[in-house]
């Protein structure tokens, strides 16, 4: 499974880079041309076109040095590439608006321009700070038989906190925090604790969690980044702090079943059957199945499972990429959700990933009570 998911990974990475670079191009070439009428430039700029072009490779660049070395260059230099990211999106957007303007009424201005890019750099900055902010959201779950010992509890989700290059053992202390003042009965962490690759210099940032006292204990499951660096050293610090690791398991709470399922073998549709066929859930009693990935919502619905949390998505993490997200996840996407008998919940996660920026969407933990249908 681990040999098929690499050679996945680089397969689809070999065929995806020209279309990609492609893409970069096109989009780098209208920008181009917005920040030209933005700053009345009247001909051809080399260092308009050249500084556009560094930028813009950057962000590939960083991600590749960023995989391999952890220092301060590297983490200023990441952070740097990714903030230009979020920024390019809305600038193309921006480029977009101007032209459509262009052919369809009349030839935009610069004040017009310079206007759209003084509100673009505006939001940006904003979106920085929201990202540095965690929401707490409260929501409460109803499900069919649900023992008398569970009316009330607390479950705590977090998810997608991707520590690597941006994020370390501050933010996971900052969380821990907020889990302290939630008091929960239990807790879910649902993947992509780690952003991979640069492994043995991020592992020890879940140090804080060792300070967590739950009386029903922390449960973990792997999402696709925990895959992209050495998961046996992942895994091993994440049972060393003191929480548990479900991997394609189910355990009994109490009445209530626990399902916990691994990304990588999840992510084909007969795959994930073969697990929850393997694992005999009851349709009798209660089930939470965590699952880093809303796909597939359809097969757990169907095997009697009750409530179903992920994340992965990050809900796009600005506003309007999430419509990138609902056409790969529908309603799944992200938030609250029911299908025939069964709950889902999709977070948009504690972290980020790419452009540590949030607009329109939140850097969330979820409470969830539970009470009885």
């Amino acid at each position: 499974m681990r040999y098929y998911s690499i050679m996945r990974n680089i397969k689809i990475a070999f065929l995806a880079l020209p279309l990609l670079l492609t893409l970069l191009f096109i989009a780098t070439f209208i920008v181009y041309d917005a920040l030209i009428l933005t700053f009345g430039v009247p001909e051809f700029s080399i260092w308009i076109a050249g500084t556009l072009g560094i930028l813009t490779l950057s962000i590939l660049l960083s991600l590749i040095l960023g995989s391999r070395h952890y220092n301060a260059f590297t983490r200023a230099y990441y952070r740097a590439s990714m903030i230009w990211m979020g920024l390019f999106g809305y600038l193309f957007i921006g480029a977009l608006f101007l032209l459509f303007t262009a052919l369809y009424f009349i030839e935009p201005s610069q004040l017009l321009s310079a206007t759209l890019f003084f509100l673009i750099s505006a939001i940006i900055a904003y979106g920085i700070l929201h990202a540095q902010k965690l929401v707490v959201k409260n929501i409460t779950i109803t499900l069919p038989s649900l023992p008398e010992s569970w009316r009330g509890k607390k479950a705590l989700w977090i998810s997608d906190l991707h520590i690597g290059q941006i994020y370390g053992e501050k933010r996971v202390a900052q969380i821990v925090e907020n889990i302290k003042k939630v008091s929960p009965n239990i807790v879910f962490i649902g993947g992509d604790l780690y952003d991979g690759s640069i492994t043995t210099h991020i592992v020890n940032a879940i140090e804080p969690f060792r300070k967590l006292s739950i009386p029903s204990g922390i449960y973990f499951v792997a999402g696709n980044h925990e895959g992209h660096g050495d998961r046996n050293l992942f895994f091993k610090k994440i049972k060393e702090v003191g929480i548990t690791i479900l991997n394609d398991e189910k355990i009994i709470l109490d009445g209530l079943q626990l399902i916990g399922v691994d990304f990588e073998s999840t992510t084909k549709k007969t795959d994930f059957q073969a697990v929850l066929d393997r694992l005999h859930i009851d349709r009798n009693l209660p089930s939470i199945l965590l699952k880093h990935e809303p796909r597939y919502v359809e097969l757990a619905e169907k095997a009697g499972i009750s409530f179903q949390i992920s994340g992965h998505t990050h809900r796009a993490q600005q506003w309007p990429f999430e419509y990138l997200a609902k056409l790969t996840y529908g309603r799944f996407a992200y938030g609250l959700q029911k299908l025939e008998n069964m709950w889902t919940y999709t977070s948009s996660g504690a972290g980020t990933w790419g452009p540590p920026i949030r607009v329109g969407t939140d850097c969330e933990i979820v409470v969830f009570t539970f009470e009885r249908t």
